[in-house]
């Protein structure tokens, strides 16, 4: 008897949790789509976002519609995230079910960027790759041992600026220290002076990523049949740009990987993460592997952006240079060593991070099953975009976003450092963010040491230049003109050293 009453009660309570549970399914099947702007019948939303300073007009869906939003076009779903919550909420906290990329017809397959790590879904290749980054930039640990060619390549850089003020972009670009780190670090290479061809590679490279991958720049991703069309009819120039930039992606990957294998074979092979491995006996696929992960390490210095800063805001110059002058002084130059004394200079590489988002919105994710988050629903096979230049331009977290103020991240209340946002989000967080955040600092720090950066002077008068950006996946400053000296000759001296 006592059996049969516990066998009912079971049964009781069974059945009342599997009416909640057909409950909650039914009220999450009919969570209603993040809220967005109303669109036009079958093409949605498709001509509605701008191309130009896409960021923009997307936190302003943030302040229509709320910290999540979506649009459509053609039958797909984009959903928008526009805060460090949403972005915390779905990208962070549900991850696994928000990891992978979405199809890019452009990107993965005329140009052929699927084997990077950035364009990657979340699979066993993908963890094999992220392995592959831990080997060499898991930790600060191990990226201490390249402090000294940081610092060497930053005295480099220095140089050149000093010698030639005025070209001041092309020394960026050209002789940019993170860039050569990275190509000492990868492949055990020596930047030559001038205009290097390893580095003219990397840095063809960041434009085709940046302009195949820049938000709606291509009907292609959403129409994929147009791949089939003629080259010839008009508007269908982007499939040769295709074909160019697929070979110039194999040129990029092959080049530096067969310096390696050369200098191996004559046994004067400078160790690297590349000779490291491939010593140790790799198979194809791990070769390939290793290619692909090594072309995704280049990546794009934030030192343009902080010199453009200094030139509008003097006031932070002078407070950072009388810092380094009271630590570091003026017999020798500041080394990574220093940076737990500096607190003001680390402030200032944090601005820079959040001043000028140098990729303001983050390579989309794709919902690789439904999401439920605030009430709303982001359907499987959704494009997640998380929105960093909206997150780190936020009034509300980082009063008056638009003034360069490195004092926001010190005191009793510091507002959020920019580093989880600008970095990527969830398991795509990138791992070499300690290389880049000690590039950033070394460079930042003996830039303050030994030069004065300040306005162009045209006919007496001082002219301040715009602070304008440009558009795509990365974004850099517009070219500005200044006007850059020696702080002292005892500075140039140490520089020269």
């Amino acid at each position: 008897m006592v059996q049969a009453a516990v066998s009912f009660v079971d049964v009781c309570l069974f059945g009342i949790g599997l009416y909640i549970f057909k409950r909650l399914i039914d009220s999450w099947r009919h969570s209603p789509l993040p809220p967005g702007p109303a669109g036009w019948p079958v093409i949605g939303n498709l001509f509605q976002v701008p191309f130009e300073k896409t960021w923009e007009a997307l936190a302003a869906l943030g302040k229509t519609y709320g910290h999540i939003s979506s649009l459509s076009s053609l039958g797909k779903c984009y959903v928008v995230l526009n805060s460090s919550e949403a972005i915390s909420g779905v990208l962070e906290k549900q991850s696994s079910k928000c990891s992978s990329r979405p199809h890019s017809t452009m990107a993965s397959e005329l140009v052929g960027f699927n084997n990077g790590i950035l364009f990657m879904d979340d699979n066993d290749r993908f963890r094999q790759y992220r392995k592959l980054f831990n080997h060499s930039f898991g930790n600060r640990d191990i990226t201490a041992a390249l402090n000294p060619t940081e610092e060497e390549e930053t005295r480099k850089f220095l140089c050149s600026v000093l010698q030639k003020p005025e070209d001041l972009v092309d020394h960026i670009c050209i002789c940019s220290p993170s860039v050569a780190i990275v190509l000492k670090t990868i492949y055990g290479y020596t930047v030559q002076e001038g205009r290097d061809p390893f580095i003219e590679l990397a840095r063809k490279l960041v434009t085709i990523v940046s302009l195949v991958e820049a938000p709606g720049a291509f009907l292609l991703n959403v129409i994929p049949a147009l791949r089939y069309i003629p080259k010839w009819l008009p508007g269908m120039r982007f499939l040769k740009d295709a074909k160019k930039h697929n070979q110039f992606l194999a040129d990029s990957i092959l080049k530096p990987h067969r310096y390696v294998l050369d200098q191996m074979a004559a046994g004067t092979a400078i160790p690297s993460f590349s000779s490291t491995l491939l010593d140790g006996g790799v198979s194809r696929e791990e070769e390939e592997a290793l290619m692909s992960t090594s072309m995704s390490v280049f990546v794009v210095s934030a030192i343009h952006a902080f010199f453009l800063a200094m030139v509008l805001f003097p006031e932070v110059q002078t407070k950072a240079q009388a810092e380094l002058d009271e630590v570091v002084g003026c017999r020798r130059l500041p080394s990574i060593n220093d940076r737990d004394f500096l607190p003001y200079v680390n402030a200032v590489c944090q601005e820079v991070l959040r001043w000028h988002s140098i990729t303001p919105i983050a390579m989309p994710h794709v919902a690789t099953e439904n999401i439920y988050y605030d009430g709303f629903l982001i359907p499987k096979g959704s494009w997640i975009i998380g929105n960093a230049w909206a997150v780190l331009h936020d009034e509300s977290t980082y009063p008056d976003p638009s003034v360069f103020r490195p004092e926001r991240f010190l005191g009793e209340s510091p507002q959020p450092p920019p580093q989880k946002v600008c970095f990527g989000f969830g398991r795509r967080y990138v791992l070499r963010s300690h290389l880049a955040e000690e590039s950033l600092f070394i460079t930042v720090a003996m830039s303050l040491a030994v030069l004065a950066i300040s306005k162009e002077v045209v006919d007496g008068v001082q002219v301040t230049p715009k602070a304008d950006v440009t558009s795509g996946l990365v974004s850099h400053p517009k070219p500005f003109r200044c006007q850059i000296t020696a702080r002292s000759l005892a500075a140039e001296a140490l520089l020269r050293g």
